[in-house]
């Protein structure tokens, strides 16, 4: 029971390191990544590349949203079922 709350401690804050990169920070690797592919500022496909680097972060952190609420869930099924068995015996 203690190691499924440390898993549970320790996938809810790898995520959370993510939380802490600064926008100018994600704005500047996003610039980074889009000129490192030959795009100009400005451009229609520079903005294109920004938009698809955004929504590629969204979509992630939505997953990991999802992952999240589903590994929380899964321990309070587990908590709930040692609870019982404790009190069976």
């Amino acid at each position: 029971m203690h190691f499924l709350r440390l898993l549970l401690i320790v996938a809810a804050a790898l995520p959370l390191g993510a939380c802490f990169t600064s926008a100018e920070q994600i704005a500047a690797n996003d610039d980074a990544a889009c000129r490192s592919a030959a795009l100009k500022p400005g451009t229609p496909a520079y903005v294109q590349c920004l938009d698809d680097k955004r929504r590629m972060r969204l979509s992630q952190e939505a997953a990991t949203q999802q992952q999240m609420w589903a590994m929380e869930q899964s321990n309070r099924q587990m908590m709930q079922m040692n609870t019982q068995m404790m009190m069976r015996h």
